[in-house]
């Protein structure tokens, strides 16, 4: 299998994905190597915010909409920095240990995220789904991506796009 560069690029759930969790689901992929892909959802809230998942968080994130950011691990909590002034060279990175200068709201240039859970493949396991076109590959900047309205975040992905995902054929290989 021709492995795929995707690491800190964005997939877009292909429209023939229904009714299951990743319907119309917009995800930065994180990590992918060797090991397998990590990633997060971007465009599903989970129904709270930080301060009532973690009721001692720091001020300025209380009132933090939370993502729910895959089926793996629901119940744990990461927080994930956003850098938007390209003084990073990872666009989003998980933070480990909250800071005070990742508590601090600093503007546009840096969010921080709380999301619950993460979306995690086994070894090429990802690459398989993205040659069965189910996900596609987009250079899509995060930054700008996190700026949109939640529910507006697929929309989105899919006008940078350039074309029509619907207007995809089946795979060789499946059914018509």
């Amino acid at each position: 299998m021709t492995e795929q560069a995707i690491t800190h690029s964005v997939l877009l759930a292909s429209p023939r994905m229904l009714g299951g969790f990743f319907e119309e689901s917009v995800i930065f992929i994180l990590e992918n190597n060797s090991g397998g892909s990590f990633g997060f959802v971007l465009n599903r809230p989970a129904k709270a915010q930080l301060s009532d998942l973690m009721p001692d968080a720091p001020e300025p994130l209380q009132a933090s909409a939370v993502l729910l950011g895959g089926p793996v691990q629901i119940d744990h909590l990461f927080f994930l920095a956003l850098r938007t002034d390209q003084s990073d060279h990872a666009p989003i990175r998980v933070v480990q240990d909250l800071g005070p200068e990742d508590c601090l709201t600093a503007g546009p240039e840096r969010q921080l995220l709380p999301v619950l859970g993460y979306a995690g493949w086994a070894p090429e396991q990802l690459e398989g789904e993205i040659q069965a076109d189910d996900w596609l590959v987009t250079n899509a900047d995060p930054g700008a991506l996190l700026q949109v309205p939640m529910s507006e975040r697929y929309a989105f992905v899919r006008e940078q796009l350039g074309f029509d995902p619907t207007l995809l054929g089946q795979s060789h290989g499946r059914p018509q």
